[in-house]
């Protein structure tokens, strides 16, 4: 490789240093070593939505959590789930049916529905005010406005679905259950 320098340059730039950008990579690093890092840097974000919230998954996969994470991934590609609140309830309907299933308790289910209902409070535009998101006997309450927050709700039945959700509004406060999509 003949580097093309500017004049007078030439002496700036030792005979060593040329001689290296002369050489050719290594054989033994990956020729698209480019493509790693662009398919790691898009992939961080899912990673994030994962590890971030429920920091307790990587006890399940020490120490890095790649193992669930692909498993995660390569099922995400397949069900393409929404990029909506629903996301997390649905990375909690594939954390139920892996094969962490039978290592999952309620710690990351309430995470990821707490996730859920801050999502659905930052992007919902109706005239709810806060969100009751149910899985099996734990509830999540959301507000969109901090002073609903301690906001008592009565005794709700148990949800007809494995996940389910309900609007919540001044007049009618809980009005039933619905499915989460």
């Amino acid at each position: 490789m003949n580097l093309l320098l500017p004049a007078g340059a030439s002496r700036l730039v030792s005979k060593a240093s040329r001689r290296l950008h002369a050489e050719p990579v290594p054989p033994e690093y990956p020729s698209n070593s480019r493509n790693f890092v662009h398919l790691d840097a898009r992939l961080l974000p899912y990673w994030h939505t994962l590890f971030d919230i429920c920091p307790a998954l990587l006890k399940l996969d020490p120490p890095e959590g790649l193992n669930l994470f692909r498993s995660f991934m390569t099922w995400a590609y397949r069900n393409r789930p929404p990029l909506d609140w629903t996301y997390h309830v649905n990375v909690c309907r594939w954390l139920l049916g892996s094969v962490y299933g039978a290592q999952i308790d309620d710690e990351p289910i309430e995470a990821f529905m707490a996730a859920a209902a801050a999502g659905w409070v930052n992007t919902d535009e109706s005239q709810a005010q806060g969100v009751v998101l149910a899985w099996q006997s734990s509830r999540v309450v959301d507000w969109k406005h901090a002073q609903r927050t301690g906001t008592e709700l009565p005794a709700l039945p148990p949800p007809p679905w494995d996940f389910a959700w309900c609007p919540l509004t001044v007049s009618r406060g809980f009005s039933g259950w619905l499915p989460v999509p």
